[in-house]
């Protein structure tokens, strides 16, 4: 149950994150990483073996895309606020 409220979380400051800018990627990063923490249930095949029974899988793959969705909207907002000073 809560991995599946967590993912919800991070698809929605996902979409939201453009509107809630340097907060709303700050927020997406954090529930990105507590997504790479919960997602035990859901995570499916191991698509890239690290060791024995280690590696990236399937699940993994909406907390890493979390978190580079997070640092290219941290990454325009601070752009954004240089170029107005």
């Amino acid at each position: 149950m809560l991995a599946a409220v967590v993912l919800v979380l991070l698809v929605v400051l996902a979409g939201f994150s453009s509107d809630t800018r340097l907060v709303g990627a700050a927020l997406l990063a954090l529930v990105s990483v507590a997504w790479l923490l919960v997602n035990k249930p859901m995570e499916g095949v191991v698509l890239v073996a690290v060791s024995e029974g280690k590696g990236l899988t399937g699940g993994d793959l909406a907390g890493i895309a979390g978190l580079m969705v997070a640092g290219f909207r941290a990454t325009q907002e601070l752009c954004a606020r240089r170029r107005q000073r």
